[in-house]
């Protein structure tokens, strides 16, 4: 009677479980869970075809769980296909009470092995959680032949082990089916033993085929849910990004926000994002690299000319996605040859970021690597097309507003602040410094005998005279912390910070004898040449009016210039000159 009613069972337990209240639908893979004797607490890794097969499951070094949690949707899911797996097993147990031992394995990773992923039993405690099924587990490796659709032996000999018990039992009758997706594909199986002999007809090989579509139906539903919720939420925070881009205006910002997304929900081993900063001479750096051997590519440059995969990708603003085989000759540079290779790194994907999208050479590249050939999947390579389509849009907008910030507070003939910059960046050094207790150095330097350059060689020469004396200045300073000008026609002013009175002056004669050494040529016998003189004046913290020290500093450039030009002048408290 009980094997009549066993149809039924299964459909009415397939109605109760299926009407659960669960998370939305969408798709994903079964992974690996606890049975009921170890916890399994891992993530599902999404394959090609997530809904149709169960897999062993990987956590990578970085697993997109900030804002969307995605760790504890997963464990949600498999907290839920738990207790359906244990209500089947339950279920088979009070229908089959000869039975001596209930398991269900999975796909263990590999198309040839499956893992012992729960277990209902007689004798809980004599039951190995970490078995297998392999092609060498004698009877039990048919259910992994392709066209076995049930094992049933009802006279075992009493010498034959089954790989899930610690010690031999005497188990006489045995029953299995595979597991099987809509394909066909072989995903795990529902074993069971007895200690009787013949326990076990064609009816209940039948009753489990029936169940194990149930555990099929169940898992794939709740793991459905999950990978939908995840995949919309991920859009979702996509739509927060551009928002957050629209109210981004530097670059910079807009380096850290592609960062964030990425490290907010995508997976990977290592990520690296690339700007092509210097379009001009080609050439860019690594602006963000975290993970696996990320030490080797901080702040590296690289030109379009590199043999690397992510540059080419960057260079052609095509999108790259490769997975790699075990070997040192399968490596494949990343930005040129002279890289540390990592073997362990089987797949990248990289999403180049353009301004514009139809452009030849794309301004910003996302590289993503991973450990697992199977890692990016179509939705990943979807959410990162989109998201690299608002962040190019958001760089072309943020590298406008810098251009128009330059136009504003840039000269346009050598790049230098122009004066009205210079007066702001004063006040906020002037700000700092009051705060630590040190000294500004100003130094104000003219071009000596400029007039007669123009006059007797044409402004063009001028022109190249400034831009050639700019580039010598801030060659001389620290790029990072001291601040150049150019305050007029022919002036330049620079605010040494952090500096004592010898190192002011010090630091004026290298710019003077710089200036000395430069030659222009103007297509005569003999280059031009030229001199500065410079006027200093040390900032003392004391002294607090930023305006009259550029002018006490400018009194002193006319008495050096009243003195013979091309030399270095004090003001007041230094009354000596330093000439040439």
């Amino acid at each position: 009677m009980f094997l009549f009613l066993i149809p039924f069972a299964v459909v009415a337990f397939s109605l109760a479980v299926m009407n659960r209240p669960s998370l939305p639908s969408g798709t994903t893979v079964i992974p690996v869970i606890k049975s009921s004797k170890r916890t399994t607490a891992l993530t599902p890794v999404v394959s090609p075809d997530i809904r149709n097969e169960f897999t062993d499951v990987k956590t990578d070094t970085n697993e997109p769980n900030s804002s969307l949690r995605v760790n504890q949707i997963w464990s949600r899911a498999n907290s839920d296909v738990d207790k359906a797996l244990g209500d089947v097993l339950r279920c088979l147990k009070v229908l089959m009470p000869d039975a001596n031992t209930f398991t269900v394995f999975t796909n263990g990773g590999s198309v040839n092995e499956f893992r012992l992923r729960a277990f209902q039993s007689d004798v809980q405690n004599f039951i190995d959680s970490s078995a297998k099924i392999t092609e060498n587990t004698g009877v039990l490796s048919q259910l992994l032949r392709p066209g076995v659709s049930r094992i049933l032996e009802g006279d075992l000999f009493v010498s034959k082990r089954l790989p899930y018990y610690i010690e031999n039992r005497r188990i006489r009758s045995l029953v299995g089916v595979p597991i099987l997706d809509r394909d066909e594909r072989r995903l795990g199986a529902i074993l069971v033993d007895s200690l009787q002999p013949n326990a076990f007809k064609e009816a209940e090989a039948q009753a489990l085929m029936f169940m194990a579509h149930v555990i099929f139906m169940v898992s794939f539903k709740s793991y459905v849910s999950a990978q939908n919720y995840i995949e919309q939420q991920q859009f979702s925070t996509l739509y927060r990004y551009q928002r957050k881009f629209f109210q981004t205006m530097a670059v910079k910002d807009i380096y850290k926000q592609m960062f964030e997304y990425v490290k907010e929900n995508m997976p990977f081993d290592r990520l690296t994002i690339l700007a092509l900063d210097k379009p001009k001479e080609c050439a860019g750096r690594v602006v963000y690299c975290i993970g696996m051997d990320s030490e080797q590519f901080i702040d590296k440059t690289f030109t379009l000319s590199d043999k690397g995969i992510f540059v080419l990708a960057l260079m052609r603003n095509r999108p790259v996605f490769r997975s790699f085989t075990s070997g040192y000759a399968d490596y494949v540079p990343r930005l040129n040859d002279s890289e540390k290779r990592n073997m362990e790194l089987r797949q990248l994907f990289v999403m180049p970021v353009a301004s514009e999208p139809d452009s030849k050479t794309a301004e910003l590249a996302i590289c993503l690597e991973s450990r697992y050939t199977n890692r990016y999947q179509d939705h990943e390579k979807k959410l990162l097309k989109a998201f690299a389509g608002v962040a190019g849009f958001a760089y072309a907008r943020a590298l406008q507003v810098e251009r128009d910030k330059d136009l504003a507070t840039r000269d346009g003939l050598t790049g230098l602040m122009n004066h009205r910059s210079l007066q702001e960046a004063l006040r906020t050094e002037k700000v700092r410094a009051d705060r630590k207790k040190y000294n500004i150095g100003v130094l104000m330097m003219d071009i000596d005998h400029f007039k007669r350059v123009n006059d007797t060689y044409g402004h063009p020469v001028g022109d190249e005279v400034i831009k050639g004396i700019a580039t010598a200045i801030s060659g001389e300073i620290r790029k990072e912390i001291d601040v150049v000008a150019r305050y007029g026609g022919e002036e330049f002013v620079v605010a040494l910070v952090d500096t004592t009175p010898e190192g002011m002056i010090e630091t004026a004669e290298r710019i003077r004898k710089a200036v000395g050494k430069l030659e222009f040529n103007v297509h005569l016998t003999d280059p031009l040449r030229v001199t500065v003189s410079i006027g200093a004046f040390l900032v003392e913290p004391e002294f607090s009016d930023m305006k009259k020290a550029v002018n006490n500093a400018d009194k002193a450039l006319y008495k050096a210039k009243d003195g013979g030009r091309n030399q270095v002048v004090q003001f007041e408290t230094v009354e000596t000159e330093v000439g040439a």
